[in-house]
């Protein structure tokens, strides 16, 4: 039976399933309304949107003045140009499709090639040989430097740029001095280009660590969520239970004491007051027995508890086979219902075992998966065959009845016998299944 959340005692649920902790007037906690990764992707679009514009204008730009003003030849201006921008464009597209799913395709600058800014960067430097109007390029190339080299090569290399873009002029031979700006200008923009590099990066750290945050507080509160619904399931378990028990349990029991009375009062019609006495008395075990299901439902002991328990209870009848239980992963709190049915599942195989395996040694094996749980019984007796029948060795329908309750579950059934090699049993249970019947 699913619980109404307007019956849960702690308070109405909200849509997702998780209550809402704010007070009247005040805004519930929203985590989906301020993603902490939006600032540092828009500001990695902006930025990219900069370079793009940097390296389609300045080669641009380089050449109409290599042209213009030094006297280069117009098609080796625009041959050095389309040179660099057709680097820079072959490099970004493909430097966007590296790094780590998620945080870095959408915030990262460019996510550039240690090769590809190499490349860029001597063609660059062989551009300012041509003439000295291209020296400009490396205002973006500092950027590029940065992203690409890391934290010791990255400034090393960013002071070699700097350094290059100064004395460029000199080496091409255009001038035998080098006036104040043209000295400050690549210094400047290094000095920028590297506290720039310095913040966005640190953006990057405290948005990735903003971002695991956010993913913890939402699997707390959806753990909080579940065990708040188990808990009303429980409670309004619990009151049924005591309901039927105060008034329908109560009244049925009224009626076996009344038939009592009316029998010794009236001897002629003993046979139906005794009917009517068996119909009520059936009636009253059948509402006690419903109390007793509702109140057992919630597990007094952990699925490993629970096994630990079947283990000991077949120890108890014989020596043999011995008997061994694994745990793997980290065991998490299941519905009582999926308890129940590897519990019962658990009983069915170890009994199944002790009365037709012959085995001498017996290995419950519970692991703990992401998304599943899984119960493994492996023996060493004789063993069957599977494909030629479904049935207990005793007759019975066993692995039919266990497959129907796997089932009915949303888990599944593996056997793995042959004769004479034992016998491997493996039932898995989803453990993001919600408990839905009582």
């Amino acid at each position: 039976m699913t619980s109404d959340p307007s019956t849960d005692p702690a308070g109405p649920l909200d849509r997702e399933g998780l209550r809402d902790s704010a007070g009247p007037g005040e805004p519930g906690l929203d985590l989906a309304a301020d993603d902490p990764g939006e600032t540092a992707a828009a500001l990695a679009t902006t930025l990219r949107g900069a370079m793009h514009v940097a390296f389609a204008v300045l080669p641009s730009v380089g050449a109409v003045r290599a042209y213009g003003t030094d006297g280069i030849p117009l098609p080796l201006a625009l041959v050095t140009a389309a040179v660099i921008v057709g680097i820079y464009v072959i490099g970004s597209r493909f430097a966007l499709r590296r790094g780590d799913a998620g945080r870095s395709a959408q915030t990262d600058l460019l996510l550039p090639s240690r090769g590809w800014v190499l490349a860029l960067a001597l063609v660059w430097m062989a551009s300012t040989f041509i003439s000295s109007a291209f020296v400009w390029i490396a205002f973006p190339l500092f950027f590029l430097v940065l992203f690409s080299l890391g934290r010791v090569a990255g400034p090393l290399a960013l002071g070699a740029v700097t350094l290059w873009a100064v004395v460029a002029p000199l080496l091409a031979e255009e001038t035998s001095s080098l006036a104040i700006g043209e000295v400050l200008g690549p210094v400047v923009g290094a000095a920028f280009s590297l506290i720039a590099h310095a913040v966005y990066r640190r953006l990057l750290i405290e948005t990735d660590r903003n971002r695991q945050l956010v993913t913890q507080l939402r699997a707390a509160q959806s753990e909080l969520a579940d065990s708040e619904r188990r808990k009303g399931i429980a409670e309004e378990r619990q009151r049924l239970a005591q309901d039927i028990h105060d008034t329908l349990a109560q009244g049925l029991n009224s009626i076996v004491l009344l038939s009592r009375g009316a029998r010794a009062a009236h001897p002629e019609a003993d046979e139906s007051f005794l009917r009517i006495e068996d119909t009520a008395r059936e009636n009253l075990a059948d509402a006690r027995r419903l109390v007793r299901d509702l109140a057992d439902r919630v597990p007094r002991t952990t699925l490993e508890q629970a096994l630990r328990g079947v283990i000991s209870r077949a120890e108890m009848l014989g020596e043999s086979p011995s008997w061994e239980l694994r745990i793997d992963g980290t065991p998490r709190e299941l519905a009582p219902a999926q308890v129940e049915t590897l519990h019962r599942a658990a009983q069915s195989l170890v009994a199944n075992v002790q009365r037709h395996a012959g085995a001498r040694r017996c290995v419950l094996t519970l692991a703990w998966w992401p998304g599943r749980v899984s119960l493994d019984v492996v023996d060493d007796g004789r063993g069957f065959d599977p494909s030629t029948t479904t049935r207990s060795h005793d007759g019975g329908d066993g692995l039919r009845l266990l497959r129907t309750r796997l089932s009915r579950a949303g888990g599944a059934v593996v056997i793995d016998s042959a004769p004479g090699e034992g016998t491997t049993i493996g039932l898995t249970l989803p453990t993001h299944t919600q408990e839905s019947e009582t």
